[in-house]
């Protein structure tokens, strides 16, 4: 169950019920700052089921994630390659390609919002915020993310992902700083049973 509930927190789940309009400016604010980013630091709290979760976040682009857990003994950890779900209790690794999350989509080398795979099919635009919608194209009755930034300076500020049932998980991230400096084998892990294995792609190359 727990790692049913984590797993769904990165698998894609981009599909969308009704269409709404898209703000090309929006988008091009996105996809600007998505694309200046190299690595960010700070800390996450996850809702999903009614439970909260909190714990540190790190990213490092290209194609590199990881989540610490504070409160259980889990880890998401992207490498470039693939996202890995390590459960510690039980030494074991569980492997899905990074192109079927929501991280794998804000980490590639080169994001495109307009013209690539990546669908967004609906902007809003709030006084201190503003949010895409998302889908990957041919994926789209998986479900959809939402992306959230703050407009002034634009930052990430959370994502909402919606899996094809209707089941929500939002993160919210806090205290977000531009970092680029990381321990070597600070996104690799080193001891496990891996139990499913997936190759990567060249979004990360």
């Amino acid at each position: 169950m727990i790692k049913k509930m984590f797993m769904f927190v990165f698998c894609v789940v981009l599909s969308v019920n009704a269409f709404a309009g898209v703000d090309s400016k929006l988008v091009e604010r996105a996809e600007k700052y998505l694309n200046s980013i190299t690595g960010l630091n700070g800390t996450f709290v996850q809702t999903a089921n009614g439970k909260n979760q909190s714990g540190d976040f790190a990213m490092l682009r290209p194609g590199r994630v990881r989540l610490d857990y504070d409160n259980m003994p889990i880890q998401l950890i992207a490498d470039g390659q693939d996202l890995y779900f390590f459960d510690k209790s039980l030494d074991q690794i569980t492997t899905v390609p990074l192109t079927s999350t929501p991280a794998g989509i804000l980490i590639r080398k080169n994001i495109d919002l307009k013209n690539a795979d990546i669908n967004v099919v609906e902007t809003n635009d709030y006084k201190n915020t503003f949010s895409l919608m998302l889908n990957l194209r041919g994926q789209e009755g998986l479900g959809y993310m939402t992306v959230v930034f703050d407009k002034n300076p634009v930052k990430l500020n959370s994502w909402s992902v919606v899996d094809a049932t209707g089941a929500t998980t939002d993160v919210a991230f806090r205290g977000l700083k531009e970092k680029t400096k990381f321990d070597k084998n600070f996104f690799q892990i080193q001891r496990h049973k891996t139990v499913s294995t997936s190759g990567g792609d060249d979004f990360y190359d």
